[in-house]
């Protein structure tokens, strides 16, 4: 359990899915309420490997990476049998995951993700630390 919630959902071809109108569609379900969902849009490309989107609940769309999406998608598609090996290589609009796991007996653990990491940002902070500007 990641902390976030998310619905994956396998689709045959995820380049043509409405991810923001599904996405929002499933998001808002009465099942996923008060709090609401993400919602992971999946397809299985090959064995190892899954293109996901993501509809990010907060953001309210579809955002170009999620690695707590991409990991939910990954194990479930082994959980499901899409993908047998231990390292599924998830394929996003941001760039290439890797999320590589353990399982023994349907549990997992020792989940790791892996990716290009970029610095798009530096800056300073100059308020308060306590919240006063």
């Amino acid at each position: 359990n990641s902390g976030v919630p998310h619905a994956v959902v396998f689709i045959d071809d995820v380049e043509n899915v409405q991810v923001d109108e599904i996405g929002r569609t499933i998001r808002m379900h009465q099942r996923f309420m008060p709090e609401g969902t993400n919602v992971d849009f999946v397809q299985v490309l090959k064995p190892g490997v899954i293109r996901v989107r993501t509809y990010e609940r907060g953001v309210e769309k579809e955002t170009l990476a999620c690695g707590t999406g991409a990991v939910a998608s990954a194990i479930i598609s082994h959980w499901l049998k899409q993908c047998s090996d231990p390292v599924v290589t998830v394929e996003m609009a941001g760039g290439r995951l890797y999320v590589d796991f353990l399982e023994t007996g349907g549990l997992y653990r020792d989940v790791w993700l892996k990716g290009k990491v970029e610095r798009v940002y530096e800056g300073i902070y100059l308020g308060d630390i306590q919240g006063r500007d």
